[in-house]
């Protein structure tokens, strides 16, 4: 137990003074979100992402939707290319659109 462990940990370190520490690509996801953006749970890529005749997008996340309209000018670099989305879900139960990201291509 001992030697697993011992070798475990050396493992570790080398892989980290090495530089080849592996995480997986959405461990920190919430670590590029602006503060004003999210509040560590308010901020998630998007899980669908419709396209609508006038040009504005019906997107839904974390189980909340919100259309964004097509003139929508706050739209923010996302890093991995994809649409994110923060919501806030209202005490009246509306849900309202803190901040929107999307690449390039989106």
């Amino acid at each position: 137990m001992q030697l697993r462990c011992l070798r475990s940990c050396c493992l570790g370190f080398f892989a980290a003074s090495a530089g080849l520490t592996v995480w997986p690509h959405d461990a920190h996801a919430h670590d590029w979100y602006p503060l004003e953006c999210c509040s560590d749970h308010d901020c998630a890529p998007a899980e669908a992402v419709v396209r609508r005749e006038d040009g504005s997008f019906l997107v839904t996340s974390r189980g909340m939707s919100v259309v964004i309209p097509a003139d929508y000018s706050a739209w923010r670099k996302s890093p991995d290319e994809r649409i994110h989305v923060c919501i806030r879900r209202l005490r009246s139960g509306g849900e309202y659109l803190i901040c929107a990201f999307r690449g390039p291509g989106s």
